[in-house]
């Protein structure tokens, strides 16, 4: 899949180049696209566990269906993330990295804050609809809460950011074209979480462009990856706190 069409047709504007360029970019936005599709694909696993709370043949094939799913879309991206990469990885010890992302945490956190209030005063929801499909579904049955639990903070975060940060912004716009970057992961990342208000889809919009901000200013997708999985762990500890 060429990612240099659009210079060649830059530098020299011919029908052909052109035709080279589109051709190059609806690629990318169908590979986008199924990979967009494939992250909603494990969740529809729940159901097999959701008609059997208790450990049996048809939930464990749910949970190994579930884990399988993951796997297979962490595994794909990771090849596509390795192929496509073009952000440069600044130098960093492991320490900064780890300020990093405690400083881009308490942005996010900062951010929900102020856009649930808003969201909660113009709009009078106090969740997202998002987070209470979530809570729905995890109190349907144990199993379900402890499945769900654990790819939350440990899977999700891989399979996410591998897609919405590592592939989708090494696919569009060149490397020092940062800001368009992080507005188009944060859109896109945005429009896979669901939102029924204008708030509601900011939230994720911003959440994902502070994502985006800390693995193009890094480098180092393990960054954003940390970021996304100690968001989650502190957001599953606060809802499980009120699902019990």
């Amino acid at each position: 899949m060429d990612t240099q069409a659009w210079d060649r047709f830059w530098q020299q504007k011919t029908p052909s180049n052109f035709y080279l360029w589109l051709s190059s970019l609806v690629k990318r936005a169908a590979l986008i696209g199924v990979l967009f599709i494939l992250i909603q694909l494990p969740p529809t696993a729940m159901a097999l566990i959701k008609r059997h709370p208790h450990l049996d043949a048809v939930s464990g094939s749910g949970i190994v269906i579930f884990v399988a799913l993951f796997a297979l879309i962490i595994g794909w991206t990771y090849r596509l993330y390795q192929r496509y990469n073009t952000t440069e990885i600044k130098p960093s010890s492991n320490l900064k990295d780890i300020r990093t992302v405690i400083l881009g945490y308490l942005a996010i956190f900062a951010g929900q804050i102020v856009l649930g209030t808003l969201n909660s005063m113009i709009n009078h929801q106090t969740s997202t609809a998002n987070n209470n499909a979530v809570a729905k579904l995890m109190s349907s049955n144990h199993l379900i809460m402890i499945v769900f639990s654990f790819s939350t903070v440990l899977l999700t975060p891989f399979a996410e950011e591998l897609i919405f940060r590592g592939v989708l912004t090494n696919l569009f716009f060149k490397p020092h074209q940062f800001w368009w970057k992080v507005i188009l992961s944060g859109i896109v990342f945005s429009l896979g979480h669901a939102s029924t208000t204008l708030i509601s889809f900011l939230i994720y919009f911003y959440m994902g462009g502070v994502l985006a901000f800390v693995y193009q200013r890094t480098g180092k997708i393990k960054n954003s990856i940390m970021l996304h999985g100690l968001n989650n762990l502190i957001a599953m500890i606060e809802m499980l706190r009120l699902l019990m």
